[in-house]
């Protein structure tokens, strides 16, 4: 037995609702089945982000929340794992440089 379908008016950028028609078109389905599916998709994904914020909420008011300065030692070993990174990033893209104009290796 498929589900009693609900109506709902919703307002959109035009160029959204350029995308949901050229999908449609291209998959051969209704604009309600495209708009379904993405919205159902996206439901998934927001309620999957939801349960996670209640449960670190649970655990801090189970055992107490971060302090100013654990936040800010957290924010920084954040920064510092993003410098690191970018770091990374920059030397594999010199040596990618370096190998496409045949220079040496660099290290």
């Amino acid at each position: 037995m498929t589900e009693k379908k609900a109506v709902l008016n919703v307002t959109v950028d035009e160029s959204l609702a350029e995308q949901v028609r050229e999908t449609a078109k291209f998959e051969h389905a209704t604009i309600s089945s495209v708009v379904e599916r993405a919205l159902r998709q996206q439901l998934a994904w927001e309620l999957k982000r939801i349960d996670g914020i209640r449960a670190i909420e649970e655990y801090y008011d189970q055992h107490g929340w971060p302090t100013a300065e654990e936040m800010a030692e957290a924010e920084a070993q954040v920064a510092e794992e993003h410098r690191l990174i970018d770091e990374a990033r920059a030397l594999m893209a010199a040596r990618d440089h370096a190998g496409q104009a045949g220079g040496g290796d660099i290290a």
